[in-house]
């Protein structure tokens, strides 16, 4: 099954099809080794903020914000292990992952006042939410998430 083109879930643990990642990848339209600022909002098992990382460089910034305790456990355990068992590169990722709703981020607090580059949204939200989300970007940001 890890090698099908379908997602695998195990209790709070998803991890989406291998084809999403592509798709998401190239709507963020990432510049390679920037100073680039990524929210993941629903986090998960942390993959794409691995992937992201890789692209983005050490002199990102990336944040995951995950509801689920369990998820946010094996997302910090996953990112250790993959810093561990990567280039050296890779071992610098700046990747903070955190426990809570993405959509209680306040624009006005913290890293996000000053407007992040790209976010992506993994978790389920209402599409009355999406404009809320989209006061975290930064002019000229980029906001993807599943069905936009």
């Amino acid at each position: 099954m890890a090698h099908s083109d379908q997602p695998l879930k195990e209790g709070h643990i998803h991890i989406s099809a291998p084809h999403i990642y592509g798709s998401v990848i190239e709507a963020l339209e990432l510049t390679p080794n920037s100073a680039t600022s990524f929210l993941n909002i629903g986090s998960g098992t942390g993959y794409l903020s691995c992937i992201v990382a890789t692209i983005l460089g050490p002199s990102s910034t990336n944040y995951g914000v995950e509801i689920h305790q369990e998820a946010v456990d094996h997302c910090r355990d996953s990112i250790l292990m993959w810093k561990a068992e990567s280039s050296s590169a890779n071992s610098d990722a700046n990747i903070e992952i955190l426990h809570g709703n993405g959509l209680h981020i306040d624009s006005v607090q913290g890293e996000s006042r000053m407007g992040l580059d790209r976010i992506y949204i993994g978790a389920a939200v209402e599409k009355s939410c999406l404009q809320k989300l989209a006061s975290l970007l930064k002019p000229g940001g980029i906001l993807v998430g599943p069905g936009m």
